[in-house]
């Protein structure tokens, strides 16, 4: 029987409040604004299914707009890709480099570390998203597509990408927890080959340093060495400037220390071929000294110990933290 997490949103029984849960349940990636003083128009519904490593899903939306302030993207520090396929509707896009127009057999692709605003009409999409990390080595500044729509209708590549996406959330009901490892890879390595043949600027300096310091956490989790002082000295930073980097997130130590424990989560919960590791194991392989420091800090942040885990089972079901499901998704992909 399949055990695919999904995250549903439809239409309360109360029109009235329709408004009020349809931005609540973007605030995760987007602030919304709709229009005032006119009811919304067209069916209004978001899927997404959790996979383990990425998220699939699809989207009807009302006439919006969405947007990825300065200061979101700093207190959420979130490290994603999403990719929007549209099938009809049009949206226009503005980034830092400029401006963009998205229309029906078009592939949007924005880069959550960095600020958006995007004056949407009606539309209907397919969405994924998925951690950077899948596809950077592959996709030379993939930061660099932010805003960047392209026709995936008339492209080979990206028709068979957008086929491939599109498939996964029609069949999304039989698809097995012991697939998800093949699919993620095998949609991450297609969405590599895609994006490549992109073409677009660097981004600012300032979200370089940000983007390539984080892909070094999440390379170096398991070296117990990991702190700031190493940062500091790897990217030849003073230690405040290297704090205001992580100032959304309480500090460096207090990001490393995050990333450690989803990681743990996720080894816990969703065990490779050779079985469910052990709790020293886990504990090593994540950077923690010993297996005692990290229990007690796996329990501070997750209320339960890492032997009480259950595989199959997601952070956002246990958690004691008292946020939306897609919100919880976000910062457990990628641990």
């Amino acid at each position: 029987m399949s055990v695919i997490l999904r995250n549903h949103f439809a239409p309360p029984a109360d029109p009235a409040a329709l408004r009020e849960n349809w931005i609540a349940a973007l605030l995760p990636i987007f602030q919304a604004t709709l229009p005032s003083g006119r009811l919304l128009s067209g069916p209004i519904a978001m899927d997404n299914y959790h996979l383990g490593d990425l998220l699939v899903g699809e989207v009807r939306a009302p006439a919006q707009i969405l947007e990825r302030t300065p200061r979101m993207v700093a207190q959420q520090g979130l490290d994603h890709l999403l990719l929007q396929f549209y099938h009809s509707g049009t949206s226009r896009v503005e980034v830092a480099w400029g401006e963009t127009d998205v229309t029906a057999n078009a592939c949007i692709l924005f880069d959550l570390a960095q600020p958006v605003t995007v004056v949407a009409e009606p539309v209907h999409a397919t969405n994924l998203l998925l951690p950077r990390a899948l596809v950077a080595e592959k996709v030379p500044n993939v930061e660099a597509l932010h805003g960047h729509a392209f026709d995936y209708a008339s492209d080979r590549i990206s028709r068979l990408f957008f086929t491939c996406v599109r498939e996964l959330v029609d069949c999304v009901d039989v698809l097995e927890i012991h697939q998800l490892p093949h699919v993620s890879q095998a949609v991450a390595m297609l969405g590599s080959a895609c994006l490549r043949g992109q073409a677009a600027d660097r981004p600012s300096s300032d979200t370089q340093l940000s983007i390539t310091i984080r892909q070094y956490i999440e390379k170096e989790l398991a070296s117990p060495r990991l702190d700031a002082e190493t940062l500091a000295e790897h990217f030849g930073l003073s230690r405040a400037t290297l704090y205001r980097q992580f100032v959304a997130e309480g500090g460096v130590q207090r990001f490393i220390r995050e990333r450690r424990l989803l990681r743990a989560m996720k080894m816990l919960t969703q065990p490779g071929p050779a079985g469910r590791p052990r709790v020293s194991a886990v504990a090593y392989a994540t950077g923690f000294s010993d297996e005692k420091t990290f229990s007690r800090a796996f329990k501070r942040r997750f209320g339960f110990l890492p032997r009480e885990t259950e595989v199959g089972s997601s952070v956002w079901g246990r958690t004691t933290d008292a946020q939306p499901v897609l919100q919880s998704w976000l910062r457990e992909l990628a641990a």
